[in-house]
């Protein structure tokens, strides 16, 4: 499907925790947003392409040292380091969102995660009976 785009994908690779990738994305956007465009492209290529779990630091190192990422391997050697950026980042553009799908419904009322279609149903009513006083 995405081969008149120039992608082979495979997506055969693991998928699992990817706060260190995060925290190397927010690394390299103080060094500059060029070259965190360019770590983005480089793991998404790892990922999509080539298969490789993005969440394994040595494939974090050779995109980070692809892209010239200065203080990646530090970054990773401490887990513990940029994670609060990282989450800080998370609250302030996820705007409090717990699940996926998520859906805004009239931009007052918010469901999260899969619902049965009762809970949607009763959204839909309490939105429009809101909407009509």
């Amino acid at each position: 499907m995405f081969r008149g785009l120039g992608f082979e994908y495979d997506m055969s690779g693991l998928t699992g925790n990817t706060m260190d990738s995060h925290r190397l994305i927010t690394l390299a956007g103080h060094q500059g947003y060029d070259k965190q465009n360019a770590l983005l492209d480089e793991l998404f290529v790892s990922y999509f392409c080539q298969g490789k779990y993005i969440g394994d630091r040595q494939v974090l190192m050779d995109a980070a040292r692809k892209v010239g990422i200065e203080g990646a391997e530090e970054l990773l050697l401490d887990p513990s380091k940029g994670v609060d950026e990282v989450k800080e980042e998370l609250n302030k553009y996820s705007s409090g969102i717990s699940g996926v799908p998520h859906f805004v419904i009239n931009g007052k009322y918010q469901l999260s995660g899969g619902q049965p279609p009762n809970i949607f149903m009763r959204a839909f009513e309490t939105a429009a009976k809101d909407a009509a006083e």
